[in-house]
C-alpha cells in the first residue's frame, strides 16, 4: 500500500515529511540533509538531471544550465514585468527564459542546452527527486502527497503545480496553502473543540513573503484573508549583501568589480557567481548568531594589468540590519495591509506565527516584537520546516482523496476516470484516514473579473468573485447578448494582480444556434473549486439551453482557444468578404465550438491541434476572394503540390478523388456531397494553408525585403514539418503572422509562378 507524504515546494528550499505516529522531516539528497535546494541542473554530458543541493553547490559546474527559483514560473506570463527582470537578470538566473514555441502569447519556457523545458517539467523534477527520497527512507512507493503552494496563488500557478506533481508520479490530496500548513505543524490543530484562536501567519521565504489570516476552531481552519508579496525574500537579503561586498571590496582595489566579472570568460564568471553565492548565504546564517562575519575569496579575480584581486570583507550585523531593515519593514507594511482590509484589529490576533528561513533573523522578530508585542511573536526551532510538517499532518488524515490533474475536483482515491472532466486516472491505493483528521476551510484568494463591451466597443472588467469567499463557492450573474442574432459569445476572465494590473485567468467560447434579439439575457454561474478551479455554465432564458462552457487550462487547449477570437475578428471586420461567406465562416466556427464543448478533451490532446487547423482552413476560405467551392478546390491542389509528402496516401487520394468530383459536378447534391467530404480533409490540414500564405507573401514585389523575410520563414516552417516538428512550426507561423496580415489565396488558379 503506497505511502503518502507531506511536500513544501519552496522557490529557494524544499522539504519532504512524513507523519505515522510523530511527525518527521525525511532527510534528502546524497548528503542526507532537511532542506533540498529548488534546483535543478542538465549535465553537459549525458543531459541526465541533477537536482538539489548537489546541483546548487556545483553551480561553477552546471551554469548557465541550472535552475533557480523556477516556482517563480510557474504559471506566469512572459510578458509578466517580474518575469522580464529575471530574464535580464542573468547572475542570479543564468538559464534561459523565453516563450514558448508552440504554446500561446504568454506561456513560458525554462531553455537548457537549446531545449525547452515548461517550469511544470522542472518542478516535476525536484517533486520526483522528492518522491523516491521519501520512498527509500519509509521502504515503500510514495503514491499520495499534499503539496503546499502561496496563499496568493491563482487558478493558472495551481494548474501549474498539479501539472509538476502528475509528471511526477505523484496523487494531489490537496494543494495546501503553506500559511495553513504552518498553522498545523504549530499544533494549532491540536485546540479543544470548544477553543477558538485567531493567527497571522507570517511566512518570509528564501523567494516569497506570505501572510495569511487564520481562525482555528478545534481541528477546522477558515482562511480569513491573504497578503504578502510574490516578489520579496531572502534573494533580495542576498543582493543587498552581493551588492554591499562588492562595493566595499572595489573600494578597497580601487576597481569595479562589477565590469571585471562581466569581463571574465563564461566559465570563470560561472565559477565565481558560485562560489559568491555559497559565501553570501553563509555569512547571512552566520550573522544570525555572531556580531560579524568575513567574506572571502581569493585568486579569482585580477584587474587589466593580472594583478589578482581578493575579496576580503568584515560585515558586522549591525550594518547587516542596517541594510535589510526597509525589507523587514515592508513586511510590516504588508501586515498593516493585510488586518485593514480584512478588519481584524490586532488585539483579535492571537499569535504571530513565524514560518521560513528569513524569519529566523533576529532583527525580523525584533521588528515585529516592537510593533506588535513581544508575547504574540511565536517561532520553531526551525521554521523552514514548518510547512513541510503541516502538510504531512494534513496528508496522513485525509487518504482516501485526491485532486484531478485536469480540473483540480476532488475525486476518490481509485477511481480510472475523473467523474467530472474524464481525465484518465492511473488505478492507485487507498491510504489510510486517521480518525478527527484537520479539516480546512478554504476561501478565495483573488478577485475574478469577465471582460466586457459595450455597443461603442468600449471594453470593461466586471468583478464576478470577491476574494475572502469560502470554498467552494458560487456566483450567479446575468449578462446580455451585444448584437443582432449574435451566434458566438466569448468569455474571457481575469484576476487581480500587482499594480492594479488584470492576468488572464482563461478563454473560452459557447454558441447560440437561434436568432435572438440583442442584449438578450445569458445567465451565468461561475463555479469555483477549493483549490480555485473555474467552471462556467450559462443558460439561455430564451431557448432554456445550457452549456458548460470549456476554458483553457494553459496548454494546446489555450493556444486553439485563443486563436478564435483574433479569426473572428478578421474575418468578420473584412468589408471584402461577402455576408454569405461569413455567415459560412461562422456556421463552420460554431461546429467547431459546439464540438470542443461536447468533447472532454485533455489539455494536451492532440485534437485540440485538429481543432486549430479546422479553425485556420475556415478561416482561409472566408478570406478567399472567389465562392467557397473554388476556394476548397484551390486549398486541395495547394495541399497536393506542396505539402503532399506530409499527408498520409490515403488522404491524398481522397483529397484528389473529392476535388475532382467537386470540380465535375452535375448537380446541386453532388456539390455538397463532394464538398462536406473535401471539406473535413482540408480543415484536417488547415495549418498546411495558413503557412502556404508565407510563400505568397514571399512572391510579393510591394516591399521586397517583407517578402525576403516570408520567403525565409516559408522554408524554416516547411522544414519543421520535414522533422516532423508540428509545434515548432505553428511556432514559427504564429512568430511571422505579421508578413501574412490581410492575405488570402489568389482568386487565379494556382501555378507555377507562385509554387515554392
Amino acid at each position: 500500500m503506497g505511502k503518502s507524504i507531506g511536500i513544501d515546494l519552496g522557490t529557494t528550499n524544499s522539504v519532504v515529511a512524513f507523519k505515522d505516529a510523530t511527525v518527521r522531516v525525511i532527510a534528502t539528497g546524497r548528503d542526507n540533509e532537511d532542506l533540498c535546494r529548488s534546483c535543478v541542473a542538465v549535465d553537459r554530458n549525458g543531459g541526465s538531471f541533477i537536482v538539489g543541493n548537489a546541483a546548487y553547490k556545483n553551480w561553477r559546474r552546471y551554469a548557465p544550465n541550472i535552475v533557480v527559483s523556477v516556482k517563480r514560473l510557474m504559471g506566469a506570463s512572459i510578458s509578466d514585468p517580474q518575469v522580464q527582470r529575471m530574464k535580464q537578470d542573468k547572475e542570479m538566473y543564468p538559464y534561459g527564459i523565453s516563450r514558448m514555441s508552440g504554446g500561446t502569447d504568454e506561456s513560458v519556457v525554462v531553455v537548457l542546452n537549446g531545449k525547452e523545458y515548461t517550469p511544470e517539467q522542472i518542478s516535476a523534477e525536484i517533486l520526483r527527486s522528492l518522491k523516491n527520497d521519501a520512498s527509500v527512507k519509509l521502504g515503500d512507493e510514495v503514491t499520495h502527497a499534499v503539496i503546499t503552494v502561496p496563499a496568493y496563488f491563482n487558478e493558472k500557478q495551481k494548474t501549474a503545480t498539479r501539472k509538476a506533481a502528475e509528471l511526477a508520479g505523484l496523487k494531489v490530496q490537496r494543494l495546501l496553502a503553506e500559511p495553513t500548513a504552518a498553522a498545523i505543524s504549530y499544533g494549532a490543530d491540536k485546540l479543544a473543540a470548544d477553543e477558538d484562536k485567531i493567527f497571522l501567519v507570517y511566512d518570509f521565504g528564501g523567494g516569497t513573503f506570505d501572510l495569511s489570516i487564520l481562525v482555528a476552531s478545534g481541528g477546522n481552519f477558515i482562511e480569513s484573508g491573504t497578503g504578502g508579496d510574490r516578489w520579496l525574500g531572502g534573494d533580495d537579503i542576498d543582493r543587498l549583501v552581493s551588492e554591499y561586498v562588492l562595493s566595499e571590496a572595489g573600494k578597497a582595489n580601487n576597481a569595479d568589480l562589477h565590469q571585471i566579472i562581466d569581463s571574465l570568460s563564461p566559465k570563470d564568471k560561472y565559477r565565481f557567481q558560485g562560489d559568491f553565492k555559497n559565501e553570501i548565504e553563509s555569512a547571512k546564517k552566520t550573522l544570525s548568531q555572531n556580531d560579524s562575519v568575513s567574506i572571502e575569496i581569493y585568486d579569482e579575480l585580477e584587474d587589466d594589468d593580472g594583478n589578482p584581486i581578493d575579496i576580503e570583507v568584515t560585515l558586522t550585523r549591525s550594518r547587516f540590519e542596517e541594510m535589510i531593515r526597509p525589507l523587514v519593514q515592508r513586511t510590516i507594511g504588508l501586515i498593516d495591509e493585510l488586518l485593514k482590509k480584512t478588519g481584524y484589529p490586532i488585539d483579535t490576533i492571537d499569535s504571530i506565527l513565524l514560518v521560513g528561513g528569513s524569519s529566523c533573523i533576529p532583527l525580523v522578530r525584533e521588528m515585529l516584537s516592537a510593533r506588535y508585542g513581544k508575547e504574540k511573536i511565536l517561532s520553531s526551532e526551525k521554521p523552514m520546516l514548518a510547512v513541510a510538517e503541516g502538510a504531512a499532518i494534513l496528508s496522513h488524515s485525509m487518504g482516501t482523496e485526491i485532486e484531478c490533474p485536469n480540473c483540480g475536483k476532488t475525486v476518490e482515491a481509485g477511481a480510472s476516470e475523473c467523474p467530472f472532466c474524464h481525465h484518465p486516472l492511473e488505478f492507485t491505493q487507498q491510504v489510510p484516514v486517521e480518525e478527527g483528521g484537520v479539516q480546512v476551510s478554504i476561501t478565495t484568494k483573488h478577485k475574478v473579473f469577465i471582460q466586457l463591451s459595450d455597443d461603442a466597443g468600449n471594453t470593461e472588467y466586471r468583478q464576478i468573485i470577491d476574494e475572502n469567499e469560502p470554498l467552494p463557492f458560487e456566483a450567479n450573474h446575468k449578462f446580455y447578448t451585444l448584437v443582432e442574432n449574435q451566434k458566438i459569445v466569448g468569455v474571457k476572465l481575469f484576476s487581480d494582480a500587482e499594480n492594479n494590473q488584470m492576468d488572464k485567468l482563461s478563454t473560452g467560447y459557447f454558441t447560440i444556434q437561434e436568432n435572438l434579439p440583442v442584449h438578450s439575457e445569458l445567465q451565468f454561474t461561475f463555479s469555483l473549486t477549493e483549490d480555485e478551479v473555474m467552471n462556467v455554465r450559462v443558460r439561455v432564458p430564451a431557448t432554456g439551453k445550457t452549456t458548460n462552457v470549456v476554458l483553457g487550462r494553459g496548454e494546446l487547449d489555450a493556444h486553439c482557444l485563443e486563436s478564435i477570437g483574433p479569426a473572428f475578428d478578421r474575418v468578420m471586420n473584412d468589408n471584402s468578404i461577402s455576408e454569405s461567406k461569413k455567415s459560412d465562416f461562422v456556421d463552420e466556427l460554431q461546429k467547431i465550438i459546439d464540438d470542443i464543448s461536447t468533447n472532454h478533451y485533455d489539455s494536451r490532446s492532440a485534437r485540440w491541434q485538429e481543432e486549430e487547423n479546422a479553425l485556420k482552413s475556415a478561416s482561409q476560405a472566408a478570406l478567399a476572394e472567389d465562392d467557397y467551392s473554388q476556394a476548397r478546390l484551390k486549398m486541395a491542389r495547394i495541399l497536393i503540390s506542396e505539402f503532399g509528402q506530409f499527408i498520409s496516401a490515403d488522404d491524398r487520394d481522397e483529397i484528389s478523388r473529392q476535388a475532382d468530383r467537386l470540380q465535375h459536378a452535375s448537380s446541386p447534391a453532388e456539390k455538397k456531397a463532394a464538398m462536406d467530404g473535401l471539406t473535413s480533409l482540408v480543415e484536417k490540414y488547415g495549418l498546411f494553408i495558413h503557412g502556404f500564405l508565407l510563400n505568397i507573401a514571399g512572391h510579393s514585389s510591394d516591399d521586397p525585403a517583407r517578402a525576403n523575410q516570408a520567403v525565409a520563414a516559408y522554408r524554416q516552417f516547411k522544414s519543421a514539418l520535414e522533422e516532423g516538428n508540428i509545434a515548432r512550426a505553428r511556432d514559427i507561423l504564429d512568430s511571422n503572422e505579421h508578413l501574412i496580415a490581410g492575405l488570402s489565396l489568389p482568386s487565379s488558379a494556382v501555378t507555377t509562378e507562385i509554387s515554392g
